[in-house]
């Protein structure tokens, strides 16, 4: 077997503060075809009747899935 097969790639992420943003948000869509999962972010205005889509993402099936459970075991850790 080969042992670079098992190893998992390291990827560097670079984040420049000055052109990626951070937003907050407290409201959320999820919409999903046969294809990918969609995510839209939100914010509430006025009296949070009304909620302000600020960014969307969009992934192929089975990288939301990967997304869920590292999101997911994230939390778990960040909990404890």
């Amino acid at each position: 077997m080969d042992e670079k097969k098992d190893e998992k790639q390291q990827v560097n992420f670079n984040i420049d503060p000055n052109k990626t943003p951070v937003y907050f948000t407290d409201g959320y869509l999820i919409s999903s075809n046969e294809h990918a999962v969609t995510f839209s972010f939100a914010q509430a205005v006025n009296d949070g009747s009304q909620q302000n889509i600020i960014a969307r993402v969009a992934m192929p099936l089975p990288q939301a899935k990967a997304f869920l459970a590292t999101l997911n075991d994230h939390l778990e850790k960040f909990e404890r």
